[in-house]
């Protein structure tokens, strides 16, 4: 289920954090959130926004060399400052004297050069997007077996890794990009978390987070799925298929289309009250939710309604 993505802007929080290298000392990264580094659950200071960024793409990409030209553009874009190359090298010799030890007894980065790039060796585990990726794959495996309840708990733990926006307060374009796709990942362990939710029974209990996930994603055929699905199963088929007409109206008039072959199909069977979609009847139970589609600025050009219509039905 969604958290609020709240912010943490203190420098000196103390907060205990898994140590996936079995000593209590090691290091541990946050990137799901403002970008920090925790030893022994304390946090580690790393410096300026920009070293900290440049830290990032060190870690996101898990031991492969980045270039200092690939960091410099990482950091600035394509008007670097005129002295990008010294400061990147200074920041890297700055990280590899953070004040923090490692498990043979040694303190600080061990980033190493080769050629005219860096490597930074650390445990992947030791870093939070692995460990949300590592989370997210078992519970596409389990939910790929049917066992739904172990999808639902990797995905929370997935979920709970996050403390606010991925990457926030980070500088740069690759921290925007990283940034723009790491939040992506999330609301798609969010909806894949309801899913599982749903097919384990708690139908009624996601109902009202579904309500703003179609709120704030009004042309995501995804989300109007699990909330007809949803509905239905809390024995309500009328409010199920009243919401399919008002999305099929809202992608016919903004988009020009039907919707796709998926959300035809879950009309289908909700309309036909079949059997294996398993309804509740427990009516009562069931948040009484009147929700309105909001409706978008109508799309102008045909060539922009048919890249977001490919988006709306991923």
């Amino acid at each position: 289920m969604r958290h609020d993505m709240t912010r943490i802007d203190s420098p000196a929080i103390v907060r205990p954090h898994p140590d996936p290298a079995g000593g209590p000392d090691w290091l541990t990264f946050d990137l799901l959130g403002p970008i920090r580094a925790w030893s022994g659950g304390e946090e580690i200071d790393l410096g300026s926004p920009q070293q900290r960024a440049t830290l990032a793409v060190l870690l996101l990409h898990e031991g492969t060399v980045v270039t200092v030209d690939e960091l410099v553009r990482a950091v600035w874009g394509d008007e670097p400052p005129r002295a990008a190359v010294t400061t990147v090298r200074t920041y890297v010799s700055r990280l590899r004297r953070v004040q923090a030890p490692r498990p043979d007894g040694s303190t600080g980065l061990r980033i190493r050069s080769i050629g005219r790039g860096y490597s930074l060796d650390v445990p992947s585990d030791s870093v939070d997007v692995v460990r949300f990726r590592r989370h997210t794959t078992l519970a596409a495996a389990a939910t790929r077996r049917g066992d739904f309840a172990v999808s639902a708990m990797h995905l929370r733990s997935a979920l709970a890794l996050r403390h606010g926006s991925p990457l926030a307060g980070a500088p740069g374009p690759y921290a925007h990009s990283q940034r723009t796709r790491l939040q992506q990942l999330i609301t798609t362990a969010e909806l894949d978390l309801i899913s599982a939710e749903i097919n384990v029974g708690r139908h009624h209990e996601v109902l009202p987070e579904l309500s703003v996930f179609v709120a704030e994603n009004p042309l995501w055929e995804r989300v109007h799925e699990l909330y007809m699905t949803a509905l239905y199963r809390c024995g309500r088929q009328a409010d199920a298929l009243a919401h399919y007409q008002a999305t099929r109206q809202e992608l016919v008039d903004n988009l020009g289309i039907e919707p796709g072959v998926v959300l035809r199909e879950l009309h289908r069977r909700i309309l036909a009250g079949e059997v294996g979609m398993l309804p509740d009847r427990s009516d009562d139970v069931c948040p009484a939710l009147h929700l309105r589609v909001n409706r978008p600025r109508p799309v102008r050009h045909r060539a922009d309604a048919n890249r977001i219509a490919r988006f709306v039905r991923r």
